[in-house]
Formats: C-alpha cells, structure tokens, sequence
C-alpha cells in the first residue's frame, strides 16, 4: 500500500493541475491544488529549472499563460538549456505562451513591482520564480526574509496564479530550504534529491508536504531524459 497523507475534510473537491512531469503527477494524487504556491527545492544539478519549465510548458498547452523570473540566471541561457528538452519550446516563448524575464532588482519592493506588474500584463496563470536565494541580496535577516517570502506568495495568490518557488540547497546536507523558514510558508514541497550510492549517484524526488492534499510520501527515483524530468512513484526508494 503506498504511504501517503492524510487527506483533510472538505479539501476533496478541490481542482488540481498537471505539474507537467511524467510520473509526478501520480505521486501528487492528481496534481498540484490549483492557487497554491510550492517550494521546489533541491542542490545545484538536481534538475529544479527543468521541472519548473514542464511546469510551465503543461500550463501553455492547456492554454494557461506562464511568467517564469530569473533571478541568477539569464533567461536566455534557460531558453537554450530547456530546447534541448522540448523542441517546441521556442514557439511557446516566441508565441508569448510563456514569458522568461530577467529580474534586475536592486531592492524587495523594485522586485515585487517587477512580479506584479509582469503577472498583471499577461494575466499569468502559473508562475515560477527561479530562485528565492536571491533574496539574500535584499536581506540580512531570516525574519525579513520570512516576510519577504510571504509578501511573494501572497501576491501570486492575490492574482489567482499558481507558482513555484525555486531554492538551492546545500549538495549533501538533508535541507528542505536554503534559508530554513520556506518550508513553514508555502502550500507544498517537492525536494529533489542527489544521493550518493553505489559509487555513482541517484537522483530522487520526495512530495514533503501538499497542504490540505493526499499525496504520497515516499521518495521516488527520478531520471532527467531526453524529454525531461521522469518520476517512478511506483518504485519508491529507502531514505538516505
């Protein structure tokens, strides 16, 4: 029997959306809940910008327009990264599907202006913001990055989207957030992970929390082919 949550009352009827990566979404029970905002979070490597692109790729074939914000990246060094995995994805971009915007904030609240108004211009319905770690550069203090993290998920809730925010961990170390408090504030967490075995290593995936959903908990091996990011939920893997 697989190991899963607890599902709360009355949340049953809520509608839930495709993450986009083949196998995920049966390790999710269905999806993400729409409107909720999710930490995805995971060491350098471990395939987080990627499953935040077929995150936005299932959202623009249903027609769902998407926004994802680079914060240390450029938008066009990711544009090349992920066409490697999706032919197509170009024509998403060039078709205005999805949106890549380079996030050249020298404070929080020039960067939340930048979101807001980004969001607001294409009436985005999923959101990724890639990553969080940045906002060390506005902040020196983990309150004031708690609250910071907050203001953000609540203004991708205000405007009814559903996002995903992205944070590195330490390569080795059994994190779930690179500043500790993002785990307390967003709705989920999907962590992947990069788990020495064997004299090579093993990528996996493990759903932390769902707020108010079922899903399973266990740790499932992961590849990155060709085509993207692949689940196994029905082969789950023992704790590191």
């Amino acid at each position: 029997m697989e190991d899963s949550s607890v599902m709360d009352s009355g949340i049953t009827s809520r509608k839930r959306i495709s993450f986009g990566a083949e196998g995920l979404d049966r390790a999710l029970n269905g999806g993400i809940p729409k409107g909720d905002v999710i930490l995805v979070s995971g060491p350098t490597g471990s395939g987080k910008t990627i499953l935040s692109m077929q995150f936005l790729v299932e959202g623009a074939k249903k027609g769902e327009k998407g926004l994802f914000f680079a914060m240390e990246q450029k938008s066009s060094e990711v544009i090349e990264q992920f066409s490697a995995f999706d032919k197509n994805f170009i024509n998403l971009v060039n078709s205005g599907a999805i949106k890549l915007v380079d996030v050249q904030a020298s404070d929080f609240d020039s960067f939340m202006g930048i979101i807001s108004s980004e969001m607001e211009s294409i009436g985005a319905e999923r959101v990724v913001i890639d990553s969080i770690t940045y906002f060390q550069m506005f902040f020196g203090t983990s309150a004031d990055i708690r609250k910071a993290i907050i203001e953000t998920q609540f203004l991708i809730k205000q405007r009814k989207a559903t996002g995903l925010l992205v944070s590195e961990v330490q390569y080795g170390k059994n994190y779930l957030s690179y500043f500790g408090v993002e785990e307390f504030i967003t709705d989920g967490i999907v962590s992947l992970k990069a788990i020495k075995r064997l004299g090579g290593i093993v990528r996996g995936l493990r759903v932390i929390k769902m707020r108010n959903s079922s899903h399973m908990t266990k740790l499932c091996p992961m590849e990155i082919t060709e085509s993207g990011i692949v689940v196994y939920p029905e082969n789950p893997m023992p704790l590191p």
